[in-house]
């Protein structure tokens, strides 16, 4: 029913039908029947899938035996892939009517690199295939970046080349590339394979010829095993650089005529080189946020040889350390003391349990809960009036009686009129599109919410959001912006 659905907003070719009338004209803006279709998909997928791994998540922070512990991870593994279908499959709508959002917050790159291969590295392995990810050490520690985003294309290029190769190697590396701001042809430079010359090799086949091993990069290694720390960063930079993202396979390689093909929605064709019939709709959402990141990607291939995407994206390092990164025990004891109450609000009952669970695992009181935007207002209210204390609203946006920007809406108010110190309001929604996520982050607008977080919610979102404002002295009065 919902494939079915899908097709009928956007079309078989997946262009919206309402602005497939306007092909070779000026686009228009989103027509509201389509935005709202795409926002219900959105909020029904992503429930679910929130409360599937919010307990999984939960879960691997009990004292478990090995074998339990290695059925979560698989079934964390599992949730991630599913989490990025969906993703694709909601962001070619939200490309067609040009909704597809990106936010940036600080990230520990060796960090996230590892959790991005935990979910690789399981991929490869399933098919029998050697992996390694490269990163290298100089990469600044902290980069200002979307970490879903990033997770998404890797984890959408090391599909595509797992997809296309029977035997060998899986090779990522993440480069940084410094002092530039914008993404030109040399960054892309030295290719992995050599078009110019079939005789002469390119740096992929040379590396496959010799086994190279420097200091310079942190190597892991599939089957995934989680390092004890993350590798040092001897690198300050200030300035904007380049990220550079390779993947690698020793696949059937691309034919000249398919690499045209590759970042469009439809089917490509088998070709000699072995490749099956495909649609390509994980490397055309890639290539749109390479796109909406001012960043660019390309593709270098030899039929016989194997494939290479190089993604170059412009990224801000972040010289100042935060103290968003602790240990989920340090986070408490930070948090503990300063005795935070909050509201949790959402429309399904499993979805605000997994809430106040992560609260509690932060040091955070949750003092009630509520199923719908008039109930939370009512209860709001009813916690000052008993001159309670109340730091922190965290309100879902899609439910009945009253959504969640109406209710949100009334508390600011409130806020006002018995002059308050705002609360901080923590949007956690599966509508995560262009629009939404702008009208509740208008700091002159009527929710001012302080953040937008993008379901599946995780433990890392809440306390990267928590930290930014109550980890040291007073609340901060810096809005913070997540996806």
């Amino acid at each position: 029913m919902l494939l079915v659905s899908i097709a009928h907003v956007f079309g078989k070719d997946g262009k919206s039908n309402k602005l497939a009338k306007n092909e070779g004209q000026k686009i228009h803006p989103p027509q509201e029947p389509e935005r709202q279709i795409l926002l219900g998909f959105s909020h029904e997928l992503r429930n679910h899938i929130n409360s599937l791994m919010g307990n999984i998540k939960l879960a691997n922070l009990e004292q478990l035996s090995e074998k339990t512990t290695g059925l979560l991870l698989n079934a964390e593994i599992c949730g991630e892939l599913l989490i990025n279908l969906v993703n694709n499959i909601l962001d070619v709508g939200k490309i067609e009517i040009n909704e597809l959002e990106i936010s940036h917050v600080p990230i520990r790159l060796h960090t996230l690199m590892e959790d991005i291969w935990k979910v690789c590295s399981e991929m490869i392995q399933r098919k029998n295939l050697k992996g390694r990810m490269r990163v290298q050490k100089q990469i600044p520690k902290v980069l200002n970046l979307d970490y879903y985003r990033i997770t998404q294309i890797v984890i959408n290029l090391v599909s595509n080349a797992v997809k296309f190769t029977t035997t060998g190697l899986i090779d990522v590396s993440i480069e940084w590339v410094s002092n530039t701001d914008s993404v030109v042809h040399s960054c892309f430079e030295p290719v992995p394979f050599n078009d110019e010359n079939d005789q002469d090799e390119g740096l992929f086949e040379k590396k496959q010829a010799i086994s190279v091993l420097s200091e310079e990069v942190f190597v892991l290694n599939s089957p995934f095993k989680r390092t004890r720390k993350n590798p040092p960063s001897s690198l300050v930079e200030r300035n904007k650089g380049i990220l550079k993202i390779t993947v690698t396979d020793t696949g059937c390689g691309i034919s000249k005529s398919d690499v045209e093909k590759l970042f469009t929605k439809k089917p490509r064709s088998e070709s000699g080189s072995g490749r099956r019939a495909s649609t390509s709709l994980g490397l055309y959402v890639t290539k749109e946020l390479c796109k909406k990141m001012d960043g660019d990607i390309k593709v270098f291939s030899r039929e016989g040889k194997g494939s290479s995407f190089i993604i170059c994206i412009p990224i801000d390092p972040v010289v100042s350390e935060t103290r968003h990164f602790l240990q989920i025990e340090s986070i408490k004891n930070i948090v503990g003391p300063k005795n935070l109450k909050a509201l949790v609000v959402d429309d399904i009952p499993l979805n605000n349990i997994i809430l106040k669970d992560f609260f509690v695992k932060m040091g955070v009181e949750v003092v009630d809960s509520a199923e719908n935007g008039e109930s939370a207002c009512e209860k709001y209210k009813n916690i000052l009036a008993r001159r309670d204390q109340l730091n922190i609203v965290t309100m879902d946006l899609d439910m009945p009686i009253m959504d969640g920007k109406a209710a949100a809406k009334v508390i600011r108010n409130f806020e006002i009129e018995n002059d308050l110190e705002p609360c901080l309001l923590i949007i956690t929604s599966g509508n995560s599109i262009e629009s939404e996520i702008k009208e509740c982050m208008d700091p002159s607008g009527e929710i001012r919410a302080d953040a937008f977080l993008k379901k599946p919610l995780s433990m890392e979102d809440l306390i990267r959001v928590v930290m930014s404002n109550y980890s040291e002295g007073d609340r901060r009065k810096s809005r913070f912006h997540t996806v």
